[in-house]
């Protein structure tokens, strides 16, 4: 989470453009095989809402349907379940850890290992947790209805290989401090040059609730105000630099954040993250830009909540 590499962000800058995407704690997504050579595109789709109902390849164009449409309750790289229909989960078929072995849809049950699954966001493969098996198209046939097996992880085999289509996006998220989760960062105000602080965290405060409606990294409260350092575009390097709320300029890289659990980066200068000003926990402490952290420091560790 700490370590700076360019590549990257530059990565999650990119990803924030695309409809594939490294999937959000709560978010629906389809999950499309990159063996599509074009649409409609063949997704991860349950052939009824059943327990044993078969999961296979089928046609799943440009819309989404309660078939395709999976909720990744932990996002990517956390273990947990793929839910769909509400309380039916992606599932192993008698929880066999063989290479062939079907999977099914099954009643999502707390703690059930053969319901547990890491989508790993980038690089698009899906496994399942803690067995090195992943989840295969069966000999990389596109057929509608081709029932879908585990095997064992290869990342070079496309067979394993799905993209991430998101189905819904956040309408808003909150981000707590992970050095102390009852502070939430906050406006101070509603209006324009309103420092960007901490304050105890308030599920019904409009202070808190940010959002990211063109999904450009942009973190957007009350009537179209970013957050933003106070000296205007950053050019290079600056630590110390406090953060405020400005009017929202379209696609405003100096305005872009890497608004996801962890450290929050600016997008102009990506070595500088939202740093909680000398650690310091009082309400009212107004955030600063601070260099990137290579180790775990908690001044820089937030927790994203989205809703969906």
């Amino acid at each position: 989470m700490f370590v700076r590499n360019i590549a990257s962000l530059l990565t999650i800058s990119a990803s924030l453009s695309l409809n594939a995407c490294a999937q959000l704690a709560g978010q629906t997504i389809k999950f499309e095989s990159v063996l599509s050579a074009s649409q409609p595109g063949n997704c991860l789709t349950a052939t009824s809402n059943a327990d044993g109902a078969a999961v296979v390849v089928g046609e799943c164009g440009t819309n989404a349907t309660a078939l395709n449409s999976w909720v990744v309750p932990n996002g990517a790289n956390s273990p947990g379940p793929l839910q769909i229909f509400g309380d039916k989960c992606l599932d192993v078929t008698n929880g066999a850890d063989v290479d062939g072995t079907k999977l099914q849809i099954w009643t999502c049950a707390t703690g059930n290992t053969n319901q547990l699954w890491v989508p790993a966001g980038s690089d698009n493969i899906i496994t399942w947790s803690g067995k090195g098996k992943c989840i295969d198209v069966t000999n990389g046939k596109l057929t509608d209805g081709n029932q879908v097996q585990i095997w064992d992880c290869d990342s070079t085999n496309n067979n394993q290989k799905f993209l991430a289509n998101a189905v819904t996006s956040p309408t808003s998220f909150t981000i707590a401090s992970k050095l102390n989760a009852k502070l939430c960062i906050s406006a101070s105000a509603n209006a324009g040059n309103a420092s960007v602080v901490v304050e105890a965290c308030d599920a019904t405060a409009a202070s808190q609730k940010w959002s990211d409606p063109k999904n450009n990294g942009q973190m957007i409260i009350y009537d179209n105000l970013c957050v933003t350092p106070a000296t205007g575009p950053l050019v290079s390097p600056t630590d110390g630099v406090k953060l405020v709320l400005q009017t929202c300029v379209a696609n405003a890289q100096p305005q872009g954040w890497g608004h996801r659990t962890g450290q929050i980066i600016n997008f102009n200068i990506r070595q500088e993250c939202i740093d909680l000003t000398n650690g310091v926990t009082t309400p009212g402490n107004q955030l600063q830009t601070w260099d990137c952290s290579t180790t775990d420091n908690l001044n820089q560790d937030w927790i994203v909540t989205n809703t969906f």
